[in-house]
């Protein structure tokens, strides 16, 4: 269908620029075409304008969710704005509307009017065109407002027509045309009101309209028909004018449909379905139909009219949209909803045969870094290449999903035992490992899988899907590309991660939390500089909780931000009454993590710790992980960046154990490296570990940050990491972390030890 033809301006002169139909999806012309024949068929049955204008702005505000649409018009001395048409609106805000006056400050519409074009304006909190607006968008939330110029056939603006949104959003290219068809037919419906140049443009929208028009007498015939007619079918005027519409049949339809039709329209004064007609070459297609019949004053029928547009790509779409609703877009294989059909239907196969059923569920290792590392497209083409091997693994009565990502699901039904499946899942393990060609390339994959099997461990998909994920959990820690059943512990696991979960949002509630505190020692001197502070859960029956136990649940359920932000403000506070006590500066080190990064407000919540408390910034020293550079690593270091400009310190964490990397070191912008304890814990009598310690120092000094060991148990720890010339340490040979109080005493009593 040609969609080049608009609904046109009362005016050819405004000068605005129009959105083109070519740049708007099938969807959407589509939806502009319904909007279009529902108003011509109340322009063509001589609808009441006020009514008329009204169902218009009932029709687009059901083509943008959460708005109101309005029309307002200018006062006969064209000085004041008033609302004509605003269904949706309530009176109290339609009499603050009124008798607006046009200008800078006067919202979208004044703007509009007093401009002479279009206004978008995505924020009316902010946005100074609303100035003299800006209690009626508090009062009734209007987020957002879009206007459009009305223009008179002379080209003069008369009025605006307004979208206003309860979102704060600016308008999409549809929404534009919207705007633009509205104005344009409100301007036609004001002008048919008034002057006979209404007839005349009408004219112009029944031949230009991109729908079919047919108009006939009585006895059905046709009286005339305009060009779009004329293009669909294939027929010029004079091959139908004076035939009836019995012409086009396509021979698709029965008696009965017809007789139905014609009595809706006696009875009704309209039909309106889905039918199909054969065009003049023969060829049978789908329309859209809307039949009404058109009354004199007396009520008595004297013409039908008929709008139809051609459906077929609507029907094409509609096919395309149905196999999307089941499948994968880039892999073609079954989505969620066609997975679990399919593994429901082999479910009860299986009860009925008594045989086995199996759910895998298979997960990428590390695929979030192959994508973020060599770009979407060749995730994308990874991606397909896992599905076709994934495919080659099973047998045709089985079934491969992609759920998202880089998760898929997998149904292997009518098994005779669970040893087939392992088969099977090894089998996907060697296929999925072997090196895949990107572009001259070897690239190498790994996945891992869990394992689920009906009836041994549920006989529902919700059940199985349940119980194969906390099988890919484990197979996931136990250090991937491996593949695990499920077993009743992992069900005990996700319980107590449940339990704990629970317990813990009422732990936030009621502040259960304590920090404690461990000193940190410069090699050199000796002297305390500093103390690290350590969250522990209080517990009101189980006692001290470690961090082990909670805070990986606290990530997952961001439960850490206001933790988090409790400890921030904890730790800031006491190092400020420990310097008020006369006691030496020492530097605070706080835990931070990424999960605060990514949800809370890092920046603000630093800021608001540092000015309740009086701590000096420098004396602030935050810890954090490589990983928090792993999602959105910009804003991670724009944000990082700012951090440093408060004067605080920075120490990355765990060095070593993550996905260490000088590039990300040097962008950290960071001033300590703490080297984890399990390098330290061993160094003495392990020369890998004790070489990965020597080599995390060599780099911190080379670029210039200071290093950390923590975790040191032993002087002879000491003495070598002393020798390897680390600056800093901690851990239970100087102290294990105390309570505050404790660590009050310890900073009294401390004393540097004599080196020999």
């Amino acid at each position: 269908m040609n969609s080049s033809t608009e609904i046109p301006s009362p005016s050819c002169s405004t000068g605005l620029t129009t959105v083109e139909y070519s740049t708007l999806s099938a969807t959407e012309q589509e939806k502009i075409l319904h909007l279009q024949q529902a108003i011509l068929e109340s322009i063509a049955r001589g609808g009441e304008i006020t009514a008329l204008i009204n169902q218009l702005c009932k029709l687009v505000e059901q083509l943008l969710p959460n708005s109101v649409a309005s029309v307002m018009l200018l006062d006969e001395s064209r000085e004041l704005l008033n609302v004509y048409a605003a269904p949706s609106v309530p009176p109290e805000g339609i009499s603050q509307l009124n008798g607006l006056r046009p200008g800078p400050g006067g919202g979208s519409c004044g703007n509009a009017v007093f401009r002479k074009e279009p206004q978008f304006v995505e924020n009316t909190f902010t946005d100074p065109r609303w100035q003299n607006l800006r209690q009626l968008a508090y009062d009734f939330n209007l987020c957002a407002c879009w206007s459009m110029p009305i223009f008179s056939a002379q080209g003069a603006v008369i009025g605006s027509f307004a979208l206003s949104s309860f979102e704060h959003r600016l308008p999409s290219d549809f929404h534009r045309k919207l705007l633009e068809i509205g104005a344009s037919i409100v301007g036609i419906a004001l002008e048919r009101s008034k002057t006979q140049e209404s007839l005349r443009l009408f004219e112009k929208v029944y031949d230009g309209s991109e729908e079919g028009f047919m108009i006939t007498d009585l006895n059905q015939r046709i009286l005339s028909v305009n060009r779009a007619f004329c293009k669909v079918l294939g027929y010029e005027p004079e091959e139908v004018i004076g035939e009836t519409p019995r012409k086009l049949a396509s021979g698709h339809h029965d008696k009965s449909f017809y007789s139905a039709m014609w009595e809706s329209i006696e009875v009704f004064g309209h039909w309106r379905g889905e039918i199909w007609n054969r065009r003049k070459n023969g060829e049978v297609f789908p329309e859209w139909l809307s039949v009404s019949s058109v009354k004199d004053a007396t009520g008595k029928t004297t013409h039908y009219v008929g709008i139809f547009s051609d459906i077929s790509e609507r029907k094409n779409a509609e096919a395309q949209i149905q196999y999307l609703s089941s499948h994968d877009p880039l892999t073609d294989l079954p989505n969620r909803i066609l997975f679990k059909d399919r593994l429901e239907n082999a479910l009860a196969h299986a009860e009925r045969t008594q045989s086995r059923v199996a759910l895998l569920t298979v997960d990428l290792d590390n695929f979030k870094l192959f994508n973020d590392s060599l770009g979407h497209a060749v995730g994308d083409t990874l991606l397909r290449n896992v599905a076709a091997r994934l495919k080659n693994c099973v047998r045709a009565t089985d079934t491969v999903s992609r759920q998202g990502g880089d998760e898929f699901l997998i149904a292997l039904a009518e098994l005779p035992d669970s040893d087939t499946v392992g088969t099977i899942a090894q089998h996907i393990l060697d296929q999925v490992a072997k090196p895949l060609d990107m572009e001259g390339s070897p690239l190498s994959l790994s996945c891992s899988i869990g394992i689920a099997v009906y009836p041994d461990d549920g006989e529902s998909y919700d059940i199985l899907l349940k119980k194969a994920s906390l099988a890919l959990y484990s197979a996931k820690a136990a250090g991937r590309n491996a593949c695990h059943f499920f077993t009743e512990q992992m069900n005990s696991d996700s319980l107590e991660h449940l339990r704990i979960a629970h317990n813990l949002r009422h732990a936030v509630q009621r502040n259960e939390f304590v920090l404690h505190y461990q000193p940190q020692i410069d090699l050199d001197s000796g002297q305390l500089i500093g103390a690290e502070a350590l969250i522990r859960w209080n517990h009101p029956t189980e006692g001290l909780i470690p961090p082990a136990r909670f805070i990986s649940v606290a990530e997952q359920t961001g439960l850490i931000v206001q933790m988090g932000e409790w400890a921030l403000n904890e730790a800031c506070k006491q190092a400020v009454s420990w310097q008020r006590s006369d006691r030496p500066a020492l530097m605070v080190a706080v835990n931070v993590s990424a999960v605060q990064f990514r949800r809370g407000n890092m920046e603000q919540s630093i800021r608001k710790a540092i000015a309740a408390s009086g701590l000096d910034p420098t004396l602030l020293e935050i810890e954090l992980t490589e990983s928090v550079l792993l999602h959105d690593m910009e804003y991670m270091l724009g944000l990082i960046k700012r951090l440093k400009e408060i004067g605080i310190t920075l120490a990355i964490d765990d060095f070593g154990t993550g996905y260490s990397s000088l590039a990300y070191l040097k962008r950290f912008k960071a001033d300590r490296l703490k080297i984890d304890q399990s390098f330290v814990r061993d160094m003495a009598d392990d020369p890998d570990d004790a070489a990965i310690v020597h080599a995390i120092i060599q780099m911190g000094r080379t670029l210039n940050l200071r290093t950390i060991a923590e975790g040191v148990e032993t002087a002879k720890q000491v003495d070598l990491l002393r020798s390897l010339e680390c600056n800093e340490v901690q851990g239970y040979h100087f102290a294990r972390p105390m309570p505050a109080d404790a660590f009050s005493r310890f900073l009294d009593t401390y004393r540097p030890a004599v080196r020999e």
